[in-house]
C-alpha cells in the first residue's frame, strides 16, 4: 500500500477514506523542505528527518481532508446542502484523489441548487423579491467554489433567464421602495433603497442613471425641507452629499445644489467680530508684549480667515478703527462695552482673548563648569547698548531669569523663564573685568525647556451677554544649551563650537520653534471652540 493511508470509517455504506501521496508532497514542499532550505539544507542531506516526518504528514493531511468529508455528511444528513456541498468541496481541495468527496460533492451540490431555487420561487411569491434575487447569488457563488476545485456542478435548464428575471424584480422593487420612503420623508431609507439598485444585481446602464438620478434627487428634496424649517446648516450638508453620489456630479446638478447652500448661508450666516488678544501683566513681565501680539498675528493672518461655512469675520481693520480705545487694554475690555460695539462694525458676536498665564520652567539642568584663560583684553566694542544688555548683570549670565527681554534685543534674545525655576545662578550682579592669562570658570547650562500657556476666550452678544466662555492651555518642550560668564564671553577666545553657547542666535532656533509651537496651539484651540460656540445656535 505504498503511497496511502487509510482514514476513519464514514457514515455506514460508504468505503475507507485513502489519502493520496500527491496531496501530501505538496504539504511537504510548502512545510518541511521549505524549513530545511532556511537552513541550508537539503532532502540528500537529512533523509533521516525527512523519513521519520513522513507518516506524520500523510496521517495530519488525511485526517484533514476527511473531517472536512465528515463534516459535509453530518451537514447532509440534516437537509443544510447548501453547507454540507461547501465542506465536501473543501475535502476535495486538501485531497483531489479523495473520490468520495467528489462524488457527494456533484450530488449534494445539484440538490443545494434545486433547493435554493425552490426558496426563490417562493420568496418572490410573498413579496420578497431581494431575498428570492440573493438565492441566485448564493447559486453562484457555490458553481464558483466547485470550479475553484477542478469540478462543475451543471447549471438547470433555463438557469440564466431566471437569474435575470429576479434581478429585474429585485432593482424594480428597490425604486418602488426608494419612492415610497421619499414620500412618507424616509430619507435615508430612501437613499439606501436607491443605492441597492447599483449593489449585486447587475444592473444595466439606464437602470444604474435611473438610482443615480433618484438618489440625488432625493437629497436635494430633503436639504429644500430642511431649509424650509430654517434649519439652514442641515440643509446645507445635505445638499453637499448630493454631490458625493456619483464620481464626476452634472453640471445641473452642481449649479441646483450651489444655488441651494447659496440660500442656506444667507439665512444662517453669523458675523464674529474678533478683539485685539490681550494679556494681563503677569503674562506680560515674561513675555512684555511678544506673546499677545505674535497670536494676534497667527490669528488675524490664518486662523480666522478658514472660517467655516456660516461664520463670517467682521473687516479687522474696521474692527481696529471702530474699538480702537479697546487695543492693547488702554480702556477695559468689558463684555457690556464690546456688545455695544458690535453694532456699529455690523457683527453679531465678539471674541475676547486674554493671555492670563505663561510659565517657563527649565528642569533636569545639569551644569558644566569649565575653565580658560583670557585671550584677548578689549571687549567686544561692536556690541551695541542693547546688546551689551544681554550680556549685563542679571540678564546674560542668568539667562533672564525673573527678567522680561524684549524680542528686538539679543538678536531674538525672546522670553525668559521664571525667577528661580531651574537655577539659583541669578546672584551674580557685576560686570567682571579680566586680564590676558588670567584663568577664569564659565558655565554650560543644559536642560529640558517646558513653556505652559493659558489663554481665556468670552464670546458676547450684541447685548454684552456671554454665550461661551472657555480656557484653552498649551504646552510645550524642548531642550537648551547655554552657556553662563561673569565677564565678557568674547574675551575667552573659544573656539566657533565653544562660542556658540553664548551666542543668542544659536539659543534662538530652538526656543522660537517652541514659541512658534505654543503660538500654534493656543491659535488653533481658540479658533475650532470658537468656530464650534458661534455655530451651536445655528441648526
Amino acid at each position: 500500500r505504498s503511497g496511502v493511508c487509510d482514514g476513519s470509517r464514514g457514515a455506514p455504506g460508504f468505503p475507507r477514506n485513502r489519502c493520496a501521496v500527491s496531496g501530501v508532497l505538496r504539504d511537504l514542499k510548502g512545510g518541511l523542505l521549505e524549513d530545511d532550505s532556511s537552513r541550508g539544507l537539503t532532502m540528500a542531506t537529512s533523509p533521516t528527518r525527512l523519513f521519520l516526518a513522513l507518516p506524520l504528514l500523510l496521517t495530519i493531511a488525511c485526517a484533514s481532508a476527511t473531517d472536512r468529508f465528515n463534516d459535509g455528511l453530518d451537514l447532509e444528513a440534516q437537509g443544510r446542502y447548501m453547507e454540507a456541498a461547501y465542506r465536501y468541496a473543501d475535502a476535495v481541495e486538501k485531497d483531489v484523489s479523495l473520490q468520495e468527496a467528489r462524488d457527494r460533492l456533484l450530488i449534494v451540490g445539484d440538490s443545494a441548487i434545486m433547493v435554493t431555487l425552490e426558496e426563490a420561487d417562493y420568496l418572490d411569491g410573498v413579496g420578497e423579491p431581494a431575498e428570492a434575487a440573493r438565492q441566485f447569488l448564493a447559486i453562484d457563488r457555490l458553481m464558483s467554489r466547485v470550479r475553484s476545485v477542478g469540478m462543475r456542478l451543471t447549471e438547470p435548464d433555463g438557469y440564466r433567464v431566471d437569474r435575470r428575471t429576479a434581478f429585474e424584480r429585485a432593482i424594480e422593487w428597490y425604486m418602488t421602495e426608494g419612492e415610497d420612503a421619499s414620500r412618507e420623508g424616509r430619507w435615508e431609507d430612501a437613499m439606501r433603497a436607491f443605492a441597492s439598485v447599483r449593489g449585486d444585481f447587475s444592473p444595466t446602464r439606464d437602470q444604474r442613471e435611473a438610482s443615480f438620478e433618484a438618489q440625488t434627487r432625493v437629497m436635494i428634496d430633503w436639504a429644500e425641507i430642511e431649509l424650509a424649517d430654517r434649519r439652514p446648516r442641515a440643509a446645507y450638508g445635505i445638499a453637499e452629499r448630493a454631490l458625493s453620489v456619483r464620481r464626476s456630479t452634472p453640471r445641473p446638478i452642481v449649479l441646483e445644489v450651489s444655488d441651494l447652500q447659496d440660500r442656506a448661508l444667507a439665512m444662517g450666516r453669523v458675523v464674529v467680530a474678533a478683539l485685539p488678544v490681550s494679556a494681563n501683566e503677569r503674562v506680560r513681565e515674561v513675555a512684555g508684549t511678544t506673546l499677545e501680539i505674535e497670536l494676534d498675528q497667527a490669528m488675524e493672518t490664518g486662523r480666522w480667515r478658514s472660517a467655516p461655512p456660516f461664520v463670517a469675520m467682521a473687516d479687522a481693520n474696521i474692527l481696529r478703527r471702530e474699538l480702537r480705545g479697546l487695543l492693547r487694554g488702554v480702556i477695559p475690555q468689558s463684555p457690556a462695552l464690546v456688545g455695544r460695539a458690535l453694532d456699529l462694525i455690523g457683527a453679531d458676536y465678539g471674541v475676547m482673548v486674554e493671555l492670563v498665564s505663561l510659565r517657563i520652567t527649565d528642569e533636569d539642568v545639569e551644569v558644566d563648569e569649565r575653565t580658560a584663560v583670557i585671550r584677548r583684553q578689549d571687549l567686544d566694542r561692536e556690541r551695541g547698548p542693547a546688546r551689551d544688555a544681554c550680556y549685563g548683570p542679571g540678564l546674560g549670565h542668568d539667562r533672564g531669569r525673573g527678567v522680561r527681554l524684549d524680542p528686538a534685543d539679543c538678536r531674538g534674545r525672546g522670553w525668559g523663564p521664571d525667577q528661580g525655576s531651574d537655577s539659583d545662578r541669578n546672584t551674580r550682579r557685576r560686570w567682571v573685568t579680566y586680564d590676558i592669562g588670567d584663568t577664569v570658570t564659565y558655565w554650560v547650562i543644559s536642560g529640558e525647556r517646558t513653556v505652559r500657556a493659558e489663554a481665556d476666550v468670552l464670546i458676547v452678544n450684541l447685548d454684552g451677554r456671554a454665550i461661551a466662555e472657555f480656557t484653552i492651555n498649551s504646552r510645550q518642550e524642548g531642550s537648551f544649551q547655554e552657556g553662563e560668564f561673569d565677564g565678557d564671553p568674547w574675551q575667552l577666545g573659544l573656539n566657533n563650537r565653544d562660542a556658540r553657547l553664548f551666542d543668542f542666535a544659536e539659543w534662538a532656533d530652538e526656543w522660537t520653534r517652541i514659541q512658534r509651537d505654543v503660538i500654534s496651539q493656543l491659535a488653533d484651540g481658540i479658533t475650532v471652540q470658537t468656530f464650534r460656540a458661534v455655530l451651536s445656535g445655528v441648526e
